[in-house]
């Protein structure tokens, strides 16, 4: 029996090593916790196909948000404005039932007061982040979805007021981890902020529009870095990625020259 414990320490002890040599070898080169480079790529995935949803989770307990602002010219987010996506290197069980939506108050008592749907939309984006090893330390992919095109449906009810109000609504709006790869020693997390949802159209023809933050930060032993991918969807199916928007502008912005000093003659 002895000889036995004896052999399955030994066996364990030398599996372990095995394990460990990488990791330690890592952390002992600090080149393995230093950022050599960040990429970020999109794929996009369009449909333009009438769907009829089913009814959101979230719709069937009293979670209607900004009850204030619910005015006949309003618009209300019927989902959550915030959920994590990524927590320390692990896709967050919870973002495949969070989601964001922009509806006019009516949706939330009657759900098919809301038709012809179109989607979803999707943009897959991959996220690298390579040390100065060379070694691929983080490679995320999360994918954002939503419908949209929603409009008032008007085929059960009377219109007495002789003004039909026929917007374009949003639903489903989602970000979910598809893929998740961090190495030992790293660190990374994704959270999902949402804006209050706004009209960009007029108060008869309202055409919703959300805007999300995607709050990320990228941390090991020696560093911690971060910030937002911000993102704006509408109800006409329009997505805007105004932060790749942004880093193109500045790119096209030409460097300034250092001013040159005026030559002197004391002669």
């Amino acid at each position: 029996m002895k000889y036995n414990l004896r052999s399955a320490a030994a066996i364990l002890l030398s599996a372990s090593t095995v394990f460990l040599a990488p990791a330690c070898a890592a952390g002992e080169n600090p080149d393995y916790f230093a950022i050599q480079s960040e990429t970020i790529s999109v794929v996009e995935v369009a449909s333009g196909k009438d769907v009829i949803l089913e009814m959101p989770r979230q719709l069937s307990g009293p979670i209607l948000q900004n009850k204030e602002a619910a005015t006949a010219a309003a618009l209300v987010n019927t989902g959550i404005a915030a959920w994590n996506v990524v927590s320390g290197g692990a896709p967050s069980g919870s973002a495949s039932s969070a989601y964001a939506s922009a509806l006019p108050p009516a949706f939330y008592m009657t759900w098919n007061s809301v038709a012809g749907w179109q989607g979803p939309k999707e943009y897959t984006y991959k996220y690298t982040v390579t040390n100065l090893m060379g070694v691929d330390v983080i490679k995320i992919k999360y994918k954002i979805s939503f419908f949209y095109g929603g409009t008032e449906d008007y085929s059960d009810r009377e219109v007495t007021d002789g003004i039909t109000k026929t917007g374009k609504y949003l639903t489903n709006f989602t970000v979910t981890a598809t893929e998740v790869d961090v190495k030992w020693g790293w660190h990374f997390n994704l959270d999902v902020n949402m804006s209050h949802p706004m009209n960009v159209g007029t108060v008869l023809k309202p055409v919703a529009l959300l805007k999300s933050d995607l709050r990320w930060t990228v941390s090991n032993m020696l560093l911690t870095k971060g910030g937002a991918w911000t993102y704006t969807i509408d109800g006409n199916g329009n997505f805007r990625d105004l932060t790749a928007e942004e880093k193109t502008l500045t790119e096209q912005i030409p460097q300034l020259e250092s001013a040159k000093t005026p030559s002197i003659s004391w002669n």
